[in-house]
């Protein structure tokens, strides 16, 4: 029942997102092959012919729109990049220029009323506004970051490392061995990565990596020792020496998300996400004359889509605190294979598989605290919830009924948790 309501809430949730009014726009740079580099209008253009025809108060508006000015009947770019925006022309003094009447026209239908009177001499400088990229190394540069629309007055990317130290619930299996007693997995440390391409102010595209998590327990029993596997293969079990019991569990983790952030006090965000979760059981009997083994394994990928939502609030100018949460709906793609030997002889041999669909609910608290404008460290504690997964613990091993073949289970919910440290910053 609560797996069908999880289906509910993720089906209501992704069509809220995916009906919602959404406008995204980019603003592209001009292409640089479009540039005017000719030596006439390089050297010879008269800073006063452009002021007549833009304005002073107008260079700093189109270098930062990327518009294009008639000059001489042409298309100029004015302003290659962002950084015309805030560097604003300075008037050029008359005295700088004289008027020769046997001066040439230079461009079409345009007389050369202003004709530097520093042209001949090879020293002389133009503007930076009218200097080519080709002869302008910054210019150049700053158009090929504009060109992959690369801010360089804001971060451009995020990066992350987390530390994760996590439990696994519900991890008794068995037994299977008579005198095995149960035990439960220690805690596993791993890390998640993250990686974020910041667009503009509230907009982003992450990867996540979290993972690999590994649980593992051995234990050991001395003999003579009986097994509670199935008659059909307990007797090559019975009557052991002793019996070695491995149980070992595996969990990653990769999503691929957009997100919108608000002030950095809450964050709406979409994506795709994928878990695979795997388990194996291994019981090994030692006897005098032979050795048996049973293994049991399962796996589960799930890969899906989800939506999450993080709300945080401020408790000074440096700490903010708040929840955050996913809901996903994935196919899971579960798998499972017994095998079972005895010396050379193979006791059993099969394997299952099932597709189902379901539901992931991740939720937890986090706090934050800003080290500097662009890093900020993080502490939190998380919630994985997973229904119905195919585990070695839920799989019908019994010493009442003949065990033929595998029929895999995918009923088992499982449940883990645990801390975070994280920190993460912007360049």
């Amino acid at each position: 029942m609560l797996t069908w309501l999880l289906f509910g809430f993720t089906f209501f949730l992704w069509i809220c997102a995916f009906t919602s009014p959404r406008v995204f726009a980019q603003v592209l740079g001009s292409d640089l092959g479009n540039a005017v580099s000719s030596d006439a209008f390089l050297n010879g253009l008269p800073p006063t012919s452009l002021v007549q025809s833009v304005g002073f108060s107008e260079f700093p508006a189109i270098a930062k729109e990327g518009r294009k000015v008639e000059v001489f009947g042409g298309a100029v770019p004015v302003g290659y990049t962002s950084e015309y925006a805030d560097s604003r022309p300075q008037p050029v003094s008359s005295a700088q220029y004289e008027s020769p009447a046997t001066s040439n026209a230079i461009g079409s239908g345009v007389s050369n009323q202003y004709q530097p009177a520093a042209q001949a001499n090879s020293g002389s400088q133009l503007p930076a506004i009218l200097q080519s990229p080709s002869r302008t190394g910054e210019t150049t540069r700053s158009n090929w970051r504009d060109r992959l629309g690369l801010d360089r007055d804001q971060p451009n990317f995020q990066v992350g490392y987390e530390v994760l130290g996590f439990h696994r619930s519900n991890d008794s299996i068995g037994p299977y061995s008579q005198g095995q007693a149960q035990s439960r997995f220690d805690q596993d440390i791993s890390a998640r990565y993250t990686f974020s391409r910041l667009l503009g102010g509230v907009e982003r595209i992450e990867f996540k990596f979290t993972g690999p998590f590994h649980w593992d327990k051995q234990s050991f029993v001395n003999g003579p020792v009986d097994s509670n596997f199935p008659t059909s293969i307990a007797p090559a079990f019975d009557q052991a020496d002793n019996h070695r019991l491995s149980h070992q569990i595996r969990l990653s983790s990769y999503e691929l998300n957009r997100c919108w952030s608000s002030d950095e006090l809450s964050t709406f965000f979409y994506g795709l996400r994928i878990f695979d979760h795997a388990e194996s059981y291994r019981l090994e009997a030692n006897k005098s004359t032979d050795k048996s083994a049973l293994q049991l394994g399962t796996n589960n990928f799930l890969a899906g889509g989800q939506i999450g939502l993080n709300l945080f609030r401020p408790i000074s100018q440096r700490w903010t605190v708040g929840f955050e949460g996913g809901l996903g709906l994935y196919g899971n793609f579960a798998s499972g294979s017994l095998d079972a030997v005895s010396g050379s002889t193979s006791l059993l041999d099969s394997s299952d598989s099932r597709l189902r669909l379901t539901s992931v609910l991740t939720t937890g608290g986090r706090i934050n605290y800003r080290l500097s404008q662009n890093v900020v460290a993080t502490s939190a504690y998380e919630y994985w919830y997973f229904p119905g997964l195919a585990t070695a613990a839920h799989q019908p091993l019994s010493n009442n009924a003949q065990l033929a073949s595998l029929a895999l289970r995918t009923g088992d919910d499982q449940l883990f948790r645990g801390w975070s440290i994280a920190l993460s910053a912007r360049f």
